[in-house]
């Protein structure tokens, strides 16, 4: 009975997929929205992240300046994921009922919508409209994969 629980323990252990941490991973907007980024790959300074999305979580808080039209903002970002219900995100000032000169901002929090399998390669994100952005941010939740352990060093040199 024993190596009977023993070897179904051991089974269901081997079976589980061996995932590291369920991390955050947070990109802070710059300053003004007139910047297109492309990014290598989903990861940060320790290297790419692989795993699955679980989570996003999108915070704007945006500006005008002069006379410019808050229905005039844009923001794109493709999410790297395989088998999402959504893998773009795409607003505009104007879709989002903003208009005129003052400070607006828009909310989305903990979303389901962009879940899914972290694909390898490129992908981008754009905002443009001017103004300024204060404290926003886009961030997703991971249930990470064992990094590679040739990123273990964070890229120091032994030098």
């Amino acid at each position: 009975m024993f190596r009977t629980s023993l070897a179904i323990a051991l089974a269901l252990a081997l079976a589980a997929p061996a995932n590291a941490e369920i991390l955050v991973r947070r990109t802070d907007f710059p300053d003004t929205a007139s910047y297109e980024f492309m990014f290598g790959y989903f990861g940060d300074e320790n290297g790419p992240i692989t795993g699955r999305i679980i989570g996003t979580t999108l915070v704007i808080h945006y500006t005008t300046s002069g006379t410019q039209d808050a229905a005039d903002f844009h923001y794109t970002f493709d999410v790297p994921v395989l088998d999402a219900a959504e893998s773009h995100i795409g607003l505009s000032g104007a879709d989002l009922g903003w208009s005129g000169q003052g400070t607006f901002h828009y909310v989305i929090e903990n979303s389901d919508l962009y879940n899914g399998t972290i694909r390898p390669g490129r992908f981008a994100t754009e905002m443009a409209g001017g103004g300024a952005f204060t404290d926003s941010y886009i961030e997703f939740t991971v249930d990470a994969d064992p990094r590679d352990p040739i990123f273990d060093d964070g890229f120091e040199s032994d030098e």
